[in-house]
């Protein structure tokens, strides 16, 4: 579940390594995308994409269930916010309007939100507490819902499913082949009818969650809704600026963009699209390090700033453990 979250925590090692490095799995997630202007998306209302959303959308929706999600009511406020209201806002200016988007709370102080296949969206307790502490804007909740929509607009969890799909059948053929050559044709057929179990497929595509180029294309498609449903696009900037402290500093086995890179792409576009007034010389891309120089007064003020927000999570959750990487990180300089 959390594999698919706002916090953009990275995943087990051995997951990473198994996408990156095998080469028959073509998804990529691995290396950075470079900017580009996404294009409008068009759903699929297929019979076959309805379905795989209803199948990857069930086995989240228990999991969110065994810890206790609730719906939220279309009158209720949490947090200081009509967090209902703001979906329904955002849902009307989407590719897919007639979708029943619908918010859900959790318990979990990590600020985590995620997007089910079916129109279905999560929001951590953790999530809505910490934007109440910059003063419960609905622009910066806007964002994060208008992310969240985008992925399940732009049904980027069937796109995965259906390139797993072409892996495995990938994979069956090579089984095949190489059964047929040692004329054991039934070990063959036995390899095709695993590799091509639909529900294995699924689960994968669940446990997955979402690469870089779907992160980065559902910041863009986001924006654009905040823009149309009249929510100011700069608190998303702000937003972003602020959320980089959560960042793990590591570069090594990421599933998600830097935030400080989403954050580039995303005043790019603006700036691009008029959207924010253009800066005279654009913004260079951010260079990342393991150590930044930083003066000595900075570096206390901001390691203060570091410890108080560390103090907000509970101690060894992802959250605590990236704010404590970059901790032993200024420390150590």
């Amino acid at each position: 579940m959390r594999k698919l979250s706002y916090a953009w925590g990275s995943r087990a090692a051995s997951d990473i390594a198994i996408r990156c490095l095998t080469p028959l799995l073509i998804v990529s997630g691995c290396a950075t995308p470079q900017y580009a202007i996404r294009p409008t998306p068009v759903p699929e209302e297929s019979v076959s994409a309805l379905q795989i959303e209803r199948a990857i959308s069930a086995i989240q929706a228990e999991e969110f269930d065994q810890e206790g999600a609730r719906p939220i009511g279309s009158d209720e406020r949490v947090a200081g916010f009509a967090v209902q209201s703001i979906v329904n806002r955002l849902s009307r200016v989407t590719e897919r309007p007639s979708l029943a988007y619908r918010a859900f709370l959790y318990q979990d102080q990590n600020p985590n939100a995620a997007a089910l296949a079916d129109g279905r969206i999560y929001l951590s307790s953790g999530l809505l507490g910490y934007l109440a502490q910059r003063g419960s804007r609905a622009d910066e909740l806007a964002f994060v819902l208008g992310h969240e929509l985008a992925h399940t607009v732009a049904q980027h969890l069937v796109k995965r499913t259906r390139a797993l799909q072409q892996q495995q059948l990938l994979m069956a053929i090579v089984a095949a082949g190489a059964g047929a050559i040692a004329k054991q044709g039934g070990a063959a057929e036995q390899a095709g009818r695993i590799a091509l179990d639909a529900a294995s497929i699924i689960q994968d595509v669940r446990n997955s969650g979402y690469s870089q180029e779907h992160e980065l294309e559902a910041d863009q498609l986001g924006i654009r809704y905040v823009i149309r449903a009249g929510f100011d696009p700069r608190a998303a900037l702000a937003f972003l600026k602020d959320f980089e402290r959560f960042d793990s500093p590591s570069p090594l086995l990421r599933t998600h963009p830097y935030i400080a890179l989403r954050r580039a792409y995303l005043e790019r576009y603006l700036q691009e699209t008029g959207a924010i007034p253009s800066m005279a010389t654009p913004p260079a891309p951010p260079r990342f390090t393991t150590k930044e120089p930083v003066s000595g007064g900075n570096n206390a003020a901001r390691l203060r700033s570091l410890r108080e927000t560390q103090r907000l999570y509970p101690t060894g959750s992802v959250s605590w453990k990236n704010l404590q990487a970059q901790i032993d990180a200024l420390e150590s300089q």
